[in-house]
């Protein structure tokens, strides 16, 4: 192997990797030029590197990575998301995933840092240089919490601390029961939402579970004192409701009477725009949220952009011609002075059936918005409502800002549409 790429791997130079990698032929990539690659990524990267590198969709090369089995050494060094990968690409033997699962519990009851020292062999009085970062292979990817450990002679080893997810992924592929208390427990070791091993604990809650059962427990936790259980079991109810199909499950009536006694009590923010979205999600869609106007002019701009989502349940039925009050609140929250509430509240409007001399008046307006965002939005508005100024406003925008910027697809979209009517 050349040495240029083993030295990429100690840096930790993805990039430089990834070429290397991309001048060899595709099924070498899965085999022995692969596996070489990857051996000294164990050797020298670590589990870091390593679920970077090989992030879902990637090549990942068959095993054995040079003397270790790719699996048991993602499990032992928590990088969770490379073990799903690993699953999801290649059969593992039973005998594998029980070995798999064993190292991972073993860092369970113990703290890393202190686990990670003894296994590098550094003494307790032996000075050593601590780092804690976060790793993810994209902007909506779970993190996890990296902790390297640096000699002085400049040797180092490292942990993605996500042992709990790694159990998490491995007990279902064993079809080993859990309970739901004991994936929360496991989400609240870090208490992180964006963490693997919060995303796969509730991921486990949401598939592994009757939809009703899970729906009781949660609410009986709505009140909890502490907030991360509260948002885990909120997160949790709002997200199952992504489907659509929530407002006719049978216990839709009690999730809606739980969630609105919630909204009136929850101060903490995150939860707050979960159980509202939650609510939402519960109602049938093309519903006019009442219910929510108390929160449209409350202090925070998160709670005000949930509120400019969902105000107008989707479309259809009396979302369609919203009463007045209803109306005068979505234009009140296109004006906001947070921009994200702008834009929120505003890509509601312009796909909505409602057409009134007000909110052409409001789409007019934000065209001078100083968000760019928005200032398409408002063209797109007025432009989807036959106006020539402002379809040709909207392409004006569009060439000035380049093919596939926002304000071009955003044209493409209307040009579509206006040409199949």
């Amino acid at each position: 192997m050349e040495r240029s790429v083993i030295d990429a791997v100690r840096d930790g130079d993805l990039l430089a990797v990834r070429r290397h990698l991309s001048t060899l032929p595709r099924a070498a990539q899965w085999q022995d030029d692969g596996r070489a690659v990857a051996a000294e990524v164990v050797r020298r990267g670590g589990p870091g590197l390593a679920q970077l590198l090989y992030e879902h969709g990637e090549v990942v090369p068959a095993g054995p990575w040079g003397e270790v089995d790719p699996v048991v050494w993602a499990a032992e060094h928590g990088a969770s998301e490379l073990v799903r990968h690993l699953l999801a690409r290649y059969p593992v033997p039973e005998a594998t995933l029980r070995d798999a699962l064993d190292v991972a519990r073993a860092w369970l009851d113990v703290d890393p840092e202190t686990e990670l020292r003894r296994r590098s062999g550094a003494t307790d009085d032996e000075a050593v240089t601590v780092t804690r970062d976060h790793v993810a292979a994209g902007e909506h990817a779970p993190r996890a919490l990296r902790i390297r450990l640096t000699r002085a002679d400049g040797r180092r080893a490292e942990v993605l601390a996500e042992h709990r997810a790694v159990v998490t992924v491995v007990e279902e592929r064993l079809g080993l029961p859990v309970s739901r208390d004991e994936l929360l427990a496991r989400a609240l070791w870090s208490a992180d939402p964006e963490s693997c091993d919060w995303q796969t604990s509730r991921h486990a809650v949401m598939t592994r579970f009757p939809p009703e059962e899970t729906f009781r427990w949660a609410a009986g936790r709505l009140d909890d004192p502490e907030v991360p259980v509260r948002l885990f079991t909120a997160e949790l109810l709002h997200l199952s409701t992504i489907d659509g199909e929530s407002p006719d499950a049978p216990y839709a009536a009690d999730a809606l009477a739980a969630l609105r006694r919630r909204t009136a009590a929850e101060p903490d923010t995150a939860t707050l725009c979960h159980v509202l979205g939650a609510y939402g999600g519960f109602r049938e869609i093309g519903a006019v949220l009442d219910e929510f106007l108390p929160f449209v002019r409350d202090p925070r701009p998160e709670v005000r952009t949930r509120v400019a989502a969902d105000l107008l349940n989707g479309v259809g039925g009396p979302a369609d011609d919203p009463p007045p009050h209803i109306l005068d609140a979505m234009r009140g929250l296109a004006r906001d002075p947070d921009p994200t509430v702008r834009r929120v509240a505003t890509a509601h409007l312009v796909h909505s059936a409602i057409d009134a001399p007000t909110l052409r008046e409001l789409f007019a307006g934000l065209m001078g918005d100083d968000d760019r965002e928005t200032q398409v939005y408002g063209a797109t508005g007025l432009a989807l409502r036959c106006d020539a100024r402002a379809v040709a406003e909207l392409r004006r925008m569009a060439d000035e800002d380049g093919y596939e910027s926002f304000a071009w697809w955003q044209w493409d979209a209307v040009e579509r549409m206006l040409g199949r009517r």
